[in-house]
Protein backbone atom coordinates (compact mmCIF):
# COMPACT_ATOMS: atom_id res chain seq x y z
CA UNK A 1 0.00 0.00 0.00
CA UNK A 2 1.19 3.51 -0.80
CA UNK A 3 1.76 5.77 2.23
CA UNK A 4 -1.05 8.23 2.80
CA UNK A 5 -0.35 11.93 3.37
CA UNK A 6 -1.29 13.51 6.70
CA UNK A 7 -5.02 14.08 6.96
CA UNK A 8 -6.14 17.65 6.18
CA UNK A 9 -8.05 19.58 8.82
CA UNK A 10 -11.73 18.58 8.96
CA UNK A 11 -13.07 22.12 8.54
CA UNK A 12 -11.84 25.18 6.63
CA UNK A 13 -13.00 27.47 9.47
CA UNK A 14 -10.23 28.76 11.74
CA UNK A 15 -10.68 27.81 15.40
CA UNK A 16 -10.69 30.51 18.02
CA UNK A 17 -8.80 28.45 20.58
CA UNK A 18 -5.04 29.07 20.44
CA UNK A 19 -4.11 25.44 21.07
CA UNK A 20 -6.42 24.22 18.32
CA UNK A 21 -5.06 26.87 15.97
CA UNK A 22 -1.50 25.76 16.67
CA UNK A 23 -2.46 22.15 16.01
CA UNK A 24 -4.08 23.19 12.72
CA UNK A 25 -0.95 25.07 11.64
CA UNK A 26 1.19 22.05 12.55
CA UNK A 27 -1.03 19.79 10.45
CA UNK A 28 -0.84 22.10 7.44
CA UNK A 29 2.92 22.41 7.71
CA UNK A 30 3.28 18.64 7.96
CA UNK A 31 1.10 18.18 4.90
CA UNK A 32 3.11 20.72 2.87
CA UNK A 33 6.38 19.09 3.98
CA UNK A 34 5.06 15.63 3.06
CA UNK A 35 3.96 16.69 -0.42
CA UNK A 36 7.21 18.59 -0.99
CA UNK A 37 9.24 15.52 -0.10
CA UNK A 38 7.09 13.34 -2.35
CA UNK A 39 7.66 15.71 -5.28
CA UNK A 40 11.30 16.64 -4.81
CA UNK A 41 12.80 14.48 -2.09
CA UNK A 42 14.28 11.00 -1.91
CA UNK A 43 11.83 8.14 -1.58
CA UNK A 44 14.21 5.84 0.23
CA UNK A 45 13.51 5.58 3.94
CA UNK A 46 17.08 5.31 5.10
CA UNK A 47 17.45 4.41 8.74
CA UNK A 48 20.30 5.07 11.13
CA UNK A 49 21.16 3.75 14.55
CA UNK A 50 22.43 7.17 15.58
CA UNK A 51 19.51 9.37 16.70
CA UNK A 52 21.73 12.49 16.37
CA UNK A 53 22.55 11.97 12.70
CA UNK A 54 21.57 15.00 10.70
CA UNK A 55 22.44 17.50 13.46
CA UNK A 56 25.09 20.02 12.53
CA UNK A 57 25.43 21.59 15.98
CA UNK A 58 24.19 20.70 19.43
CA UNK A 59 24.99 18.30 22.21
CA UNK A 60 23.68 14.86 22.95
CA UNK A 61 20.08 14.36 23.90
CA UNK A 62 19.91 12.48 27.22
CA UNK A 63 16.61 10.86 26.23
CA UNK A 64 18.32 9.22 23.28
CA UNK A 65 21.22 7.70 25.17
CA UNK A 66 19.65 4.21 25.56
CA UNK A 67 19.44 3.89 21.80
CA UNK A 68 23.19 4.23 21.33
CA UNK A 69 24.51 1.98 24.06
CA UNK A 70 27.15 -0.53 23.10
CA UNK A 71 25.63 -3.78 21.93
CA UNK A 72 26.97 -7.00 23.50
CA UNK A 73 29.17 -9.30 21.50
CA UNK A 74 27.20 -11.04 18.79
CA UNK A 75 24.50 -8.38 18.88
CA UNK A 76 26.39 -5.49 17.26
CA UNK A 77 24.67 -3.88 14.29
CA UNK A 78 25.88 -5.11 10.98
CA UNK A 79 26.32 -1.52 9.84
CA UNK A 80 29.52 -1.44 11.92
CA UNK A 81 30.78 -4.67 10.39
CA UNK A 82 30.15 -3.88 6.76
CA UNK A 83 33.24 -3.72 4.62
CA UNK A 84 33.56 -2.27 1.19
CA UNK A 85 33.96 -5.10 -1.29
CA UNK A 86 37.03 -5.04 -3.43
CA UNK A 87 36.50 -4.59 -7.13
CA UNK A 88 37.64 -7.82 -8.75
CA UNK A 89 37.44 -6.71 -12.34
CA UNK A 90 34.95 -7.50 -15.05
CA UNK A 91 32.73 -10.52 -14.55
CA UNK A 92 33.25 -13.34 -17.06
CA UNK A 93 30.49 -13.97 -19.56
CA UNK A 94 28.21 -16.91 -18.63
CA UNK A 95 29.64 -20.29 -19.55
CA UNK A 96 26.35 -21.60 -21.00
CA UNK A 97 26.36 -19.09 -23.88
CA UNK A 98 27.32 -20.49 -27.27
CA UNK A 99 30.87 -19.57 -28.30
CA UNK A 100 31.76 -18.87 -31.91
CA UNK A 101 35.51 -19.31 -32.25
CA UNK A 102 37.39 -16.87 -34.50
CA UNK A 103 41.06 -17.85 -34.83
CA UNK A 104 43.39 -14.99 -35.64
CA UNK A 105 47.00 -15.55 -36.70
CA UNK A 106 49.70 -12.97 -37.34
CA UNK A 107 50.26 -11.94 -40.97
CA UNK A 108 52.31 -14.38 -43.03
CA UNK A 109 55.35 -12.08 -43.15
CA UNK A 110 55.48 -12.02 -39.35
CA UNK A 111 55.55 -15.82 -38.95
CA UNK A 112 59.20 -16.04 -39.94
CA UNK A 113 62.02 -15.13 -37.58
CA UNK A 114 63.75 -12.02 -38.94
CA UNK A 115 67.08 -13.09 -37.38
CA UNK A 116 67.52 -16.72 -38.47
CA UNK A 117 64.73 -17.15 -41.00
CA UNK A 118 63.16 -20.14 -39.23
CA UNK A 119 59.35 -20.52 -39.09
CA UNK A 120 57.80 -19.36 -35.84
CA UNK A 121 55.71 -21.83 -33.79
CA UNK A 122 52.66 -21.29 -31.59
CA UNK A 123 53.55 -21.18 -27.90
CA UNK A 124 50.41 -19.61 -26.40
CA UNK A 125 47.34 -17.53 -27.03
CA UNK A 126 45.46 -14.45 -25.88
CA UNK A 127 41.70 -14.84 -25.59
CA UNK A 128 39.27 -11.92 -25.87
CA UNK A 129 35.50 -12.35 -25.54
CA UNK A 130 32.76 -9.96 -26.60
CA UNK A 131 29.02 -10.28 -26.14
CA UNK A 132 26.97 -10.36 -29.33
CA UNK A 133 23.27 -10.81 -30.05
CA UNK A 134 21.10 -11.99 -32.93
CA UNK A 135 17.65 -10.33 -32.97
CA UNK A 136 14.61 -12.53 -32.45
CA UNK A 137 13.96 -14.79 -35.41
CA UNK A 138 10.45 -15.83 -36.36
CA UNK A 139 9.98 -19.03 -38.28
CA UNK A 140 7.12 -21.26 -39.32
CA UNK A 141 6.68 -24.88 -38.28
CA UNK A 142 5.19 -26.49 -41.37
CA UNK A 143 3.75 -29.92 -40.69
CA UNK A 144 3.35 -31.93 -43.88
CA UNK A 145 1.27 -35.01 -43.09
CA UNK A 146 1.38 -37.62 -45.79
CA UNK A 147 -1.71 -39.66 -46.45
CA UNK A 148 -1.56 -43.39 -47.09
CA UNK A 149 -4.25 -45.53 -48.67
CA UNK A 150 -4.62 -49.00 -50.14
CA UNK A 151 -4.18 -48.82 -53.92
CA UNK A 152 -6.25 -51.95 -54.51
CA UNK A 153 -9.14 -51.26 -52.11
CA UNK A 154 -9.18 -47.49 -52.71
CA UNK A 155 -9.65 -46.91 -48.96
CA UNK A 156 -8.26 -47.39 -45.47
CA UNK A 157 -6.68 -43.92 -45.43
CA UNK A 158 -4.00 -43.26 -42.79
CA UNK A 159 -2.62 -39.80 -41.92
CA UNK A 160 0.30 -39.02 -39.67
CA UNK A 161 -0.88 -37.40 -36.39
CA UNK A 162 0.05 -33.84 -35.53
CA UNK A 163 2.40 -33.41 -32.57
CA UNK A 164 0.96 -31.87 -29.39
CA UNK A 165 0.11 -28.21 -29.93
CA UNK A 166 -1.14 -25.63 -27.42
CA UNK A 167 -3.84 -24.27 -29.75
CA UNK A 168 -5.14 -26.93 -32.13
CA UNK A 169 -6.77 -24.65 -34.71
CA UNK A 170 -4.60 -21.59 -34.14
CA UNK A 171 -1.36 -20.43 -35.70
CA UNK A 172 0.72 -19.64 -32.58
CA UNK A 173 3.19 -22.23 -31.42
CA UNK A 174 4.16 -22.80 -27.78
CA UNK A 175 7.23 -20.59 -28.06
CA UNK A 176 5.23 -17.69 -29.51
CA UNK A 177 2.57 -17.90 -26.79
CA UNK A 178 5.26 -18.14 -24.11
CA UNK A 179 7.04 -15.10 -25.53
CA UNK A 180 3.78 -13.15 -25.78
CA UNK A 181 2.86 -13.73 -22.13
CA UNK A 182 6.41 -13.31 -20.83
CA UNK A 183 6.85 -10.01 -22.66
CA UNK A 184 3.62 -8.59 -21.28
CA UNK A 185 3.69 -9.75 -17.67
CA UNK A 186 7.41 -10.27 -16.95
CA UNK A 187 8.88 -7.52 -19.15
CA UNK A 188 5.96 -5.02 -18.98
CA UNK A 189 5.53 -4.76 -22.75
CA UNK A 190 1.87 -3.96 -23.57
CA UNK A 191 0.30 -5.71 -26.54
CA UNK A 192 0.39 -2.61 -28.73
CA UNK A 193 4.18 -2.39 -28.33
CA UNK A 194 4.57 -6.06 -29.12
CA UNK A 195 2.37 -5.48 -32.16
CA UNK A 196 4.84 -2.81 -33.32
CA UNK A 197 7.75 -5.20 -32.84
CA UNK A 198 6.01 -7.91 -34.87
CA UNK A 199 5.27 -5.40 -37.61
CA UNK A 200 8.98 -4.73 -38.02
CA UNK A 201 9.36 -8.40 -38.90
CA UNK A 202 6.52 -8.26 -41.44
CA UNK A 203 3.90 -9.85 -39.18
CA UNK A 204 0.52 -8.14 -39.10
CA UNK A 205 -1.21 -9.47 -35.99
CA UNK A 206 -4.30 -7.58 -34.77
CA UNK A 207 -4.21 -6.59 -31.14
CA UNK A 208 -7.54 -8.32 -30.57
CA UNK A 209 -5.97 -11.56 -31.79
CA UNK A 210 -3.02 -11.16 -29.42
CA UNK A 211 -5.44 -10.46 -26.58
CA UNK A 212 -7.41 -13.60 -27.42
CA UNK A 213 -4.24 -15.67 -27.25
CA UNK A 214 -3.37 -14.19 -23.85
CA UNK A 215 -6.87 -15.10 -22.63
CA UNK A 216 -6.37 -18.64 -23.93
CA UNK A 217 -3.09 -19.05 -22.03
CA UNK A 218 -4.69 -17.76 -18.81
CA UNK A 219 -7.68 -20.09 -19.15
CA UNK A 220 -5.45 -23.08 -19.92
CA UNK A 221 -3.17 -22.53 -16.93
CA UNK A 222 -5.92 -21.55 -14.46
CA UNK A 223 -6.03 -25.07 -12.88
CA UNK A 224 -2.37 -24.71 -11.85
CA UNK A 225 -3.13 -21.45 -10.04
CA UNK A 226 -6.04 -23.15 -8.26
CA UNK A 227 -3.59 -25.72 -6.89
CA UNK A 228 -1.34 -22.87 -5.79
CA UNK A 229 -4.29 -21.27 -3.96
CA UNK A 230 -4.80 -24.46 -1.99
CA UNK A 231 -1.10 -24.47 -1.10
CA UNK A 232 -1.27 -20.88 0.13
CA UNK A 233 -4.31 -21.63 2.32
CA UNK A 234 -2.51 -24.60 3.90
CA UNK A 235 0.59 -22.56 4.84
CA UNK A 236 1.49 -21.65 8.38
CA UNK A 237 1.77 -18.00 7.36
CA UNK A 238 0.46 -15.83 4.53
CA UNK A 239 1.71 -12.43 3.42
CA UNK A 240 -0.88 -10.21 1.74
CA UNK A 241 -1.18 -6.74 0.25
CA UNK A 242 -3.25 -5.03 -2.43
CA UNK A 243 -2.87 -2.41 -5.14
CA UNK A 244 -5.45 -0.64 -7.33
CA UNK A 245 -5.80 -0.98 -11.08
CA UNK A 246 -8.03 0.81 -13.58
CA UNK A 247 -10.60 -1.38 -15.32
CA UNK A 248 -12.51 -0.18 -18.37
CA UNK A 249 -16.27 -0.28 -17.89
CA UNK A 250 -18.52 1.54 -20.42
CA UNK A 251 -21.44 1.41 -17.95
CA UNK A 252 -19.63 3.88 -15.68
CA UNK A 253 -20.25 7.29 -17.16
CA UNK A 254 -18.81 9.73 -17.97
CA UNK A 255 -15.29 8.34 -17.35
CA UNK A 256 -15.90 4.84 -18.75
CA UNK A 257 -13.71 3.12 -16.15
CA UNK A 258 -13.59 2.23 -12.49
CA UNK A 259 -11.13 1.12 -9.90
CA UNK A 260 -10.48 -2.53 -9.16
CA UNK A 261 -7.96 -4.18 -6.87
CA UNK A 262 -5.41 -6.95 -7.18
CA UNK A 263 -4.54 -8.71 -3.93
CA UNK A 264 -1.37 -10.73 -3.51
CA UNK A 265 -1.16 -13.77 -1.22
CA UNK A 266 2.19 -15.46 -0.61
CA UNK A 267 2.41 -18.82 1.11
CA UNK A 268 5.15 -20.30 3.20
CA UNK A 269 6.89 -21.89 0.18
CA UNK A 270 6.81 -18.67 -1.89
CA UNK A 271 3.87 -19.67 -4.05
CA UNK A 272 2.42 -16.32 -5.12
CA UNK A 273 -1.27 -15.93 -5.98
CA UNK A 274 -2.92 -12.73 -7.18
CA UNK A 275 -6.66 -12.31 -6.83
CA UNK A 276 -8.85 -9.66 -8.47
CA UNK A 277 -11.79 -7.91 -6.79
CA UNK A 278 -13.88 -5.02 -8.06
CA UNK A 279 -13.64 -3.16 -4.72
CA UNK A 280 -11.48 -2.96 -1.61
CA UNK A 281 -14.13 -4.33 0.67
CA UNK A 282 -13.35 -7.04 3.20
CA UNK A 283 -15.27 -9.57 1.11
CA UNK A 284 -12.18 -10.10 -1.08
CA UNK A 285 -9.71 -11.36 1.54
CA UNK A 286 -12.47 -13.08 3.49
CA UNK A 287 -13.46 -15.09 0.44
CA UNK A 288 -9.91 -16.01 -0.53
CA UNK A 289 -8.85 -16.94 3.02
CA UNK A 290 -12.01 -18.85 3.88
CA UNK A 291 -11.02 -21.84 5.99
CA UNK A 292 -7.46 -20.60 6.54
CA UNK A 293 -5.77 -21.29 9.88
CA UNK A 294 -2.48 -19.62 10.68
CA UNK A 295 -0.65 -16.29 10.72
CA UNK A 296 -1.65 -13.45 8.39
CA UNK A 297 0.89 -10.67 7.90
CA UNK A 298 -0.53 -7.45 6.46
CA UNK A 299 -0.96 -3.77 7.13
CA UNK A 300 -3.53 -2.56 9.63
CA UNK A 301 -6.37 -2.50 7.10
CA UNK A 302 -9.76 -2.64 8.82
CA UNK A 303 -11.00 -5.10 6.21
CA UNK A 304 -8.99 -7.87 7.91
CA UNK A 305 -10.53 -7.32 11.35
CA UNK A 306 -13.35 -9.82 10.89
CA UNK A 307 -10.82 -12.42 9.74
CA UNK A 308 -8.88 -12.00 12.98
CA UNK A 309 -12.01 -11.92 15.12
CA UNK A 310 -12.50 -15.69 15.07
CA UNK A 311 -9.11 -16.33 16.65
CA UNK A 312 -8.09 -18.94 14.06
CA UNK A 313 -6.16 -16.38 12.00
CA UNK A 314 -3.47 -14.57 13.98
CA UNK A 315 -2.57 -11.01 13.04
CA UNK A 316 1.07 -10.12 12.32
CA UNK A 317 1.65 -6.43 11.63
CA UNK A 318 4.36 -4.75 9.59
CA UNK A 319 7.16 -2.67 11.08
CA UNK A 320 7.83 -1.08 7.69
CA UNK A 321 4.39 0.57 7.81
CA UNK A 322 4.98 1.84 11.33
CA UNK A 323 8.45 3.08 10.44
CA UNK A 324 7.09 4.97 7.41
CA UNK A 325 4.74 6.98 9.61
CA UNK A 326 7.61 8.13 11.81
CA UNK A 327 9.66 8.89 8.72
CA UNK A 328 6.89 11.19 7.46
CA UNK A 329 6.58 12.79 10.91
CA UNK A 330 10.13 14.16 10.71
CA UNK A 331 8.77 17.27 8.98
CA UNK A 332 7.19 18.50 12.22
CA UNK A 333 8.92 16.52 14.98
CA UNK A 334 12.38 15.78 13.63
CA UNK A 335 14.30 15.01 16.88
CA UNK A 336 11.61 12.78 18.35
CA UNK A 337 10.88 10.97 15.08
CA UNK A 338 14.57 10.35 14.39
CA UNK A 339 14.98 8.94 17.88
CA UNK A 340 12.19 6.43 17.26
CA UNK A 341 13.57 5.63 13.79
CA UNK A 342 16.94 4.85 15.32
CA UNK A 343 15.32 2.42 17.77
CA UNK A 344 13.37 0.75 14.96
CA UNK A 345 16.61 0.52 13.01
CA UNK A 346 18.12 -1.51 15.82
CA UNK A 347 15.29 -4.01 15.48
CA UNK A 348 16.19 -4.44 11.83
CA UNK A 349 19.86 -4.74 12.75
CA UNK A 350 19.01 -7.82 14.81
CA UNK A 351 17.38 -9.38 11.73
CA UNK A 352 20.30 -8.51 9.45
CA UNK A 353 22.81 -10.03 11.82
CA UNK A 354 20.76 -13.21 12.07
CA UNK A 355 20.53 -13.42 8.30
CA UNK A 356 24.26 -12.84 7.89
CA UNK A 357 24.95 -15.70 10.29
CA UNK A 358 22.49 -18.03 8.54
CA UNK A 359 20.86 -19.07 11.78
CA UNK A 360 18.72 -22.19 11.82
CA UNK A 361 15.02 -21.67 12.73
CA UNK A 362 15.39 -22.72 16.35
CA UNK A 363 18.44 -20.50 16.80
CA UNK A 364 16.71 -17.60 15.06
CA UNK A 365 13.83 -17.77 17.53
CA UNK A 366 16.23 -17.76 20.49
CA UNK A 367 18.18 -14.90 18.90
CA UNK A 368 15.05 -12.77 18.57
CA UNK A 369 13.89 -13.50 22.08
CA UNK A 370 17.29 -12.58 23.47
CA UNK A 371 17.99 -9.40 21.50
CA UNK A 372 14.85 -8.21 19.70
CA UNK A 373 12.57 -8.35 22.74
CA UNK A 374 15.03 -6.27 24.75
CA UNK A 375 15.04 -3.61 22.07
CA UNK A 376 11.27 -3.76 21.72
CA UNK A 377 10.93 -3.07 25.44
CA UNK A 378 13.25 -0.10 25.10
CA UNK A 379 11.25 1.19 22.15
CA UNK A 380 7.96 0.80 24.02
CA UNK A 381 9.28 2.95 26.89
CA UNK A 382 10.16 5.71 24.42
CA UNK A 383 6.78 5.50 22.68
CA UNK A 384 4.89 5.70 25.97
CA UNK A 385 6.96 8.70 27.01
CA UNK A 386 6.27 10.55 23.75
CA UNK A 387 2.56 9.72 23.84
CA UNK A 388 2.24 11.81 27.00
CA UNK A 389 3.67 14.99 25.44
CA UNK A 390 2.69 14.86 21.75
CA UNK A 391 -0.64 16.02 20.36
CA UNK A 392 -2.65 12.99 19.16
CA UNK A 393 -3.69 14.65 15.89
CA UNK A 394 -0.16 15.68 14.89
CA UNK A 395 1.78 13.51 12.40
CA UNK A 396 3.94 12.14 15.21
CA UNK A 397 0.86 11.60 17.37
CA UNK A 398 -0.79 9.57 14.60
CA UNK A 399 2.40 7.52 14.16
CA UNK A 400 2.46 6.84 17.90
CA UNK A 401 -1.21 5.92 17.91
CA UNK A 402 -0.78 3.50 15.00
CA UNK A 403 2.21 1.79 16.62
CA UNK A 404 0.78 1.52 20.12
CA UNK A 405 -2.63 0.33 18.92
CA UNK A 406 -0.98 -2.45 16.90
CA UNK A 407 1.80 -3.22 19.38
CA UNK A 408 0.83 -6.84 20.01
CA UNK A 409 0.68 -7.60 16.29
CA UNK A 410 3.95 -5.73 15.67
CA UNK A 411 5.83 -7.79 18.27
CA UNK A 412 4.34 -11.13 17.24
CA UNK A 413 7.19 -11.88 14.83
CA UNK A 414 9.31 -12.78 17.86
CA UNK A 415 7.00 -15.73 18.62
CA UNK A 416 7.95 -17.89 15.61
CA UNK A 417 11.07 -18.13 13.47
CA UNK A 418 9.14 -18.38 10.18
CA UNK A 419 7.51 -14.97 10.70
CA UNK A 420 9.05 -11.78 9.30
CA UNK A 421 9.62 -8.41 10.90
CA UNK A 422 7.64 -6.69 8.13
CA UNK A 423 5.45 -7.30 5.13
CA UNK A 424 7.99 -6.11 2.58
CA UNK A 425 8.02 -9.56 1.00
CA UNK A 426 4.53 -9.02 -0.43
CA UNK A 427 5.30 -5.42 -1.40
CA UNK A 428 8.34 -6.57 -3.38
CA UNK A 429 6.30 -9.12 -5.31
CA UNK A 430 3.47 -6.71 -6.01
CA UNK A 431 6.04 -4.35 -7.53
CA UNK A 432 6.10 -6.54 -10.67
CA UNK A 433 2.45 -5.66 -11.22
CA UNK A 434 3.01 -1.98 -10.42
CA UNK A 435 5.75 -1.74 -13.06
CA UNK A 436 3.46 -3.36 -15.62
CA UNK A 437 0.58 -1.08 -14.67
CA UNK A 438 2.66 1.96 -15.56
CA UNK A 439 2.94 0.58 -19.08
CA UNK A 440 -0.40 -1.06 -19.90
CA UNK A 441 -2.30 1.55 -17.79
CA UNK A 442 -5.60 -0.35 -17.51
CA UNK A 443 -7.33 -3.70 -17.91
CA UNK A 444 -9.80 -3.86 -20.77
CA UNK A 445 -12.43 -5.68 -18.74
CA UNK A 446 -12.97 -7.65 -15.56
CA UNK A 447 -12.03 -10.78 -17.47
CA UNK A 448 -8.78 -9.11 -18.49
CA UNK A 449 -8.07 -8.17 -14.87
CA UNK A 450 -8.74 -11.76 -13.74
CA UNK A 451 -6.44 -13.09 -16.47
CA UNK A 452 -3.76 -10.65 -15.37
CA UNK A 453 -4.08 -11.98 -11.82
CA UNK A 454 -3.63 -15.55 -13.05
CA UNK A 455 -0.60 -14.85 -15.21
CA UNK A 456 1.09 -12.57 -12.68
CA UNK A 457 0.72 -15.41 -10.17
CA UNK A 458 2.81 -17.68 -12.37
CA UNK A 459 5.31 -15.03 -13.51
CA UNK A 460 6.12 -13.85 -9.97
CA UNK A 461 6.26 -17.44 -8.68
CA UNK A 462 8.77 -18.19 -11.46
CA UNK A 463 10.81 -15.19 -10.35
CA UNK A 464 10.96 -16.39 -6.74
CA UNK A 465 11.85 -19.91 -7.88
CA UNK A 466 14.62 -18.56 -10.16
CA UNK A 467 12.88 -19.99 -13.23
CA UNK A 468 12.88 -18.42 -16.69
CA UNK A 469 9.16 -17.70 -17.32
CA UNK A 470 9.57 -18.26 -21.06
CA UNK A 471 10.98 -21.76 -20.55
CA UNK A 472 8.24 -22.48 -18.01
CA UNK A 473 5.31 -21.34 -20.18
CA UNK A 474 6.65 -23.03 -23.31
CA UNK A 475 6.98 -26.39 -21.60
CA UNK A 476 3.79 -26.28 -19.52
CA UNK A 477 1.57 -25.19 -22.44
CA UNK A 478 2.54 -28.40 -24.24
CA UNK A 479 2.45 -30.58 -21.15
CA UNK A 480 -0.78 -29.57 -19.40
CA UNK A 481 -3.20 -31.03 -21.96
CA UNK A 482 -2.04 -34.60 -21.23
CA UNK A 483 -0.92 -34.12 -17.63
CA UNK A 484 -2.96 -36.07 -15.03
CA UNK A 485 -5.32 -33.78 -13.13
CA UNK A 486 -4.28 -35.26 -9.78
CA UNK A 487 -0.65 -34.31 -10.46
CA UNK A 488 -1.11 -30.66 -11.39
CA UNK A 489 0.98 -29.75 -8.35
CA UNK A 490 4.01 -30.88 -10.37
CA UNK A 491 3.47 -27.90 -12.70
CA UNK A 492 3.80 -25.25 -9.97
CA UNK A 493 6.95 -23.27 -10.90
CA UNK A 494 9.05 -24.31 -7.90
CA UNK A 495 8.12 -28.00 -8.36
CA UNK A 496 8.40 -27.87 -12.16
CA UNK A 497 11.96 -26.63 -11.75
CA UNK A 498 13.01 -29.84 -9.97
CA UNK A 499 11.09 -32.25 -12.22
CA UNK A 500 10.79 -30.87 -15.74
CA UNK A 501 13.24 -27.99 -16.11
CA UNK A 502 15.75 -28.72 -18.92
CA UNK A 503 18.62 -28.31 -16.46
CA UNK A 504 17.06 -30.89 -14.14
CA UNK A 505 16.56 -33.37 -16.99
CA UNK A 506 20.06 -32.95 -18.46
CA UNK A 507 22.55 -35.74 -17.70
CA UNK A 508 25.01 -35.01 -14.94
CA UNK A 509 28.41 -33.76 -16.20
CA UNK A 510 31.28 -36.23 -15.99
CA UNK A 511 33.45 -35.88 -12.89
CA UNK A 512 36.58 -33.80 -13.25
CA UNK A 513 39.88 -35.62 -13.23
Amino acid sequence: MKPQPPKPPPSPELPSDVAELQALVAQLRAQVAYLTRKLFGRRREKLTDDPHQGRLLGGADPAAEPAQEQAPEGEDDDGATRRRRRHRGRRPLPAHLRREIHEIHPPAEERTCPECGAAKVIFGQDVTEELEVVPAQFFVNRYVRYKYACRHCQGHVSVGPLPPRPLDKGIPGPGFLAQLVTSKYADALPLYRQQQIYRRYGLELPRSTLGGWVDYVATTLAPIVEVMKSGVRSSRKVHTDDTPITVLDPSVQPIGSRRGYLWVYIGEHDDVVFDYTNSRKRDGPESFLEGYRGYLQADAFAGYNRIYAGGEVVEVACWAHARRKFFDAQSSHAPEAKRVLALIGRLYAVERRAQARGLAPERLLAWRQRFARRRLARLRVELDRLALVVLPRSPLGEALGYTLNNWQALTRYTEASFLAIDNNHSERQIKQLVIGRKNWLFAGSETGAENAALLYSLVVSCKLADVDPFAYFRDVLLRIATHPADRLGELIPRVWKTRYHPAALAPAPPPRR
